[in-house]
């Protein structure tokens, strides 16, 4: 058996790796016995942390979720514009696409409110217009609203570029947020 470590060092551990898996080997297959194996530890000794696949599959968005936040806020440095806060997710799917995809497949089994990421995902939503109103409600009438507009336009497009990687997401996001926010800036 592996060292002793804190519940917190041994969930980060954890995440780490299944999003080491998940990077080289995408979701489709994945299991928590490969997960603790990889690991060193037991499935009922990963359990402990993530009950099911699902649970962990939504801490390694969530997990991502939060990386992504971070980095994208450090290259928009000195440039926060609506506009640029947008290209900026699709430049994250485009340079992740396999990240982009496991976000897609546990989005879409999050419709189920008995899901254990329901809450996350209409949270997350929440918290996202919020703070896109936090920025730019002063200058932007229903700017929580055009914030969801726009990810719902981004979700829908992502989800073309998955199916078919030919799809000009870039190009295709331009067009819409042409639409979406050439008033808005």
């Amino acid at each position: 058996m592996g060292e002793r470590l804190t519940p917190e060092v041994r969930r980060a551990r954890i995440l780490d790796t299944a999003m080491q898996i998940l990077d080289s080997d995408g979701h489709r297959g994945l299991t928590l016995r490969a997960v603790a194996r990889a690991c060193d530890m037991t499935a009922p000794g990963l359990m402990h942390h993530f009950p099911t696949l699902d649970h962990l599959l939504v801490a390694v968005v969530e997990r991502r979720d939060q990386r992504d936040e971070v980095e994208g806020e450090a290259r928009l440095a000195g440039r926060i514009t609506p506009r640029a806060i947008f290209d900026e997710m699709i430049e994250g799917i485009l340079a992740r696409p396999e990240a982009a995809r496991l976000f897609a497949a546990v989005q879409a089994d999050a419709i189920d409110p008995a899901h254990p990421g329901h809450a996350w995902f209409v949270h997350r939503y929440a918290r996202e217009a919020e703070h896109f109103t936090a920025l730019f409600g002063d200058r932007i009438p229903d700017a929580g609203g055009l914030a969801r507009r726009c990810m719902a336009a981004i979700d829908g497009l992502q989800l073309q570029f998955l199916a078919d990687p030919s799809f000009d997401l870039r190009g295709q996001w331009a067009a819409m947020a042409d639409a979406l926010l050439s008033p808005a800036e």
